[in-house]
């Protein structure tokens, strides 16, 4: 139990974002990049952030590419691009990193650490173009170069490996960003035209064409632009001096704000990468014109706290007692997650000594397997989440999930018994799509080997939630047939009680809409700021059964 707490405690200050609960976010300086940069780009591929091109102190075009690990705060090179540039683009679409160098493009291979060129662009889009990618197509619009007008349009289409024109813009612009709201592109901001400081308008690929929308307030070029949670946030950007203004708009009420705090280092020639409800923004100059920085920091947009982990700890046993872990994923985006199976490692008698993890879809179909972690074909993609099993014979599967319900299923090697953990963290907290429930189904015994679950909620606002131990509605023979629940914080305090769910806050917990079905299951609702919780469901006087203990974000 110690060890569990202990565990999860260091995971969380990993997961959580740091102290401060301001209204609309706040900023957090993370370890500087290697080298000073500005007009760079930068997109997330695997949970990293590569930065590539852009100028350095003495304004020559770079090759570089340097890529931070936001599980680590640490950065790593890998192989330079072809070719040096700056004021350049990048994209990832179907899970591969594009760099966008005037009117060459190359894709990154990041198992061979090696850059190959496709498909040539129609235009170069030089200075700084807007870019977005949208069903796996990658947009660019915008930019200078010969024989533009700085309005231009065009898709590349992987699959094809094809370049496609496009309607143009009406404002022709450099030195603009870009984000994708609900299938749509909205470039936004840029110079050499009299509008395109603070012209905003928005591409629907679904017509071919483009709508202006409110202005800016503040008109500037340079800028950084990020989506979080349908919103599109501006950073930055240079015009009349370097700007440190963070705007926000918002596509269902056309309007833009200013939200605070603004940027601890004001900043221009940068570009943003998103990972949930984190904007990332690397180098740039922090004085007009050429004056690069390594200056590297992260704006982390409130919102209310979401499930980042589940871990529950119970002995394993063969056929129906094996250990289930089951989660929701909301939303219309994918969720990147990891999940590992513990034995080896943990510090009590009896455990599994070699854990064997499979992941289900809500078809029932086995979407991947794995016994061993370092057997994986991702393995170094395990150890970069910082969260790798500490003993070979664990196992660990970190994929990529659709929305819907899915389920996680911890056994035994050849049908062997023990005590393990199964875990599932979500490597995007804070992303449009969350985990809406998390839940694990397991055989209940007595002492240590009751159903011990964790919980993290990450964030910046508390978050409603409901948390229920549930047997005897279970339609398994065996079922734990009166469950009680214990929930407390991470210093092991007593949070809530129950012992059957209509005893106490029984109004409260049928307005959530999930009771439970059965008078002798229990539930409790609270309010929880972003913190470590355990809940612990044992059976009454000490009884034996199968049971469940599962979480819900509620509102």
């Amino acid at each position: 139990m110690k060890e569990f707490l202990a565990r999860s405690l260091i995971l969380l200050l990993l997961l959580a974002p740091c102290d401060g609960q301001p209204i609309a976010g706040q900023w957090q300086q993370l370890a500087s990049m290697p080298s000073e940069r500005q007009e760079l780009a930068s997109a997330v591929l695997n949970g990293k952030i590569y930065v590539l091109g852009g100028l350095n102190q003495s304004g020559v075009s770079t090759n570089n590419v340097e890529v931070y690990n936001p599980a680590t705060d640490s950065w790593a090179s890998v192989q330079p691009l072809p070719l040096a540039t700056d004021h350049n683009n990048a994209a990832v679409a179907a899970g591969k990193l594009y760099s966008l160098n005037g009117n060459r493009t190359f894709l990154y291979d990041p198992i061979g650490n090696s850059w190959a060129q496709v498909a040539t662009m129609n235009f170069p889009h030089g200075r700084t173009a807007a870019v977005g990618v949208i069903n796996d197509k990658i947009y660019v619009a915008g930019g200078m170069g010969v024989g533009m007008t700085q309005r231009e349009l065009e898709v590349f289409d992987p699959l094809t490996n094809t370049w496609t024109n496009r309607a143009p813009m009406s404002v022709g612009r450099n030195h603009c960003a870009g984000g994708v709201i609900n299938g749509k592109f909205y470039v936004v901001g840029g110079r050499d035209s009299a509008q395109a400081p603070t012209a905003l308008e928005v591409y629907d690929p679904s017509t071919n064409s483009w709508q202006t929308l409110a202005s800016m307030p503040t008109g500037r070029s340079g800028i950084a632009a990020g989506v979080v949670h349908g919103e599109l946030y501006v950073f930055g950007g240079e015009v009349g001096g370097v700007h440190n203004e963070v705007e926000v708009y918002n596509p269902a009420s056309n309007t833009w704000r200013r939200i605070q705090p603004d940027m601890a280092v004001p900043r221009h020639g940068i570009w943003a990468s998103v990972i949930g409800n984190r904007v990332y923004l690397a180098g740039g100059g922090s004085q007009e014109n050429l004056f690069p920085t390594s200056h590297h920091d992260v704006f982390i947009v409130a919102g209310k706290a979401n499930f980042a982990n589940i871990s529950t700890r119970l002995k394993v046993e063969p056929g129906q007692n094996v250990l289930i872990g089951g989660f929701i994923v909301t939303g219309t985006a994918s969720k990147r997650i990891i999940l590992r199976a513990i034995g080896p490692s943990l510090p009590v008698s009896g455990v599994l000594v070699n854990p064997r993890l499979e992941l289900y879809n809500n078809a029932g179909q086995l979407v991947a397997a794995n016994d061993n972690w370092r057997d994986a074909p991702n393995e170094q993609e395990i150890i970069d989440s910082a969260i790798s099993p500490t003993h070979d014979s664990e196992s660990a599967i970190l994929t990529t999930v659709a929305p819907g319900n899915h389920t996680v299923v911890v056994q035994g090697e050849n049908d062997s018994t023990g005590v393990a953990l199964v875990e599932i963290y979500d490597l995007e907290a804070g992303s449009d799509a969350r985990l809406a429930n998390i839940s694990t189904r397991g055989f209940v015994q007595t002492g240590e080997n009751v159903l011990i679950g964790g919980l993290i909620l990450t964030g910046l606002e508390p978050r409603r939630v409901i948390v229920r131990a549930i047997g005897p509605s279970l339609a398994l023979t065996g079922a734990l047939a009166n469950p009680t629940l214990e929930l407390r914080d991470n210093n092991g305090g007593l949070v809530a009680f129950n012992d059957d769910w209509r005893t106490s806050q029984e109004a409260e917990i049928i307005g959530t809409g999930i009771p439970p079905s059965h008078d002798l299951e229990s539930a409790v609702v609270q309010t929880l700021p972003p913190a470590l919780y355990t809940a612990i469901v044992q059976g009454h006087n000490a009884t034996s059964g199968i049971g469940l203990v599962e979480a819900y974000a509620l509102e």
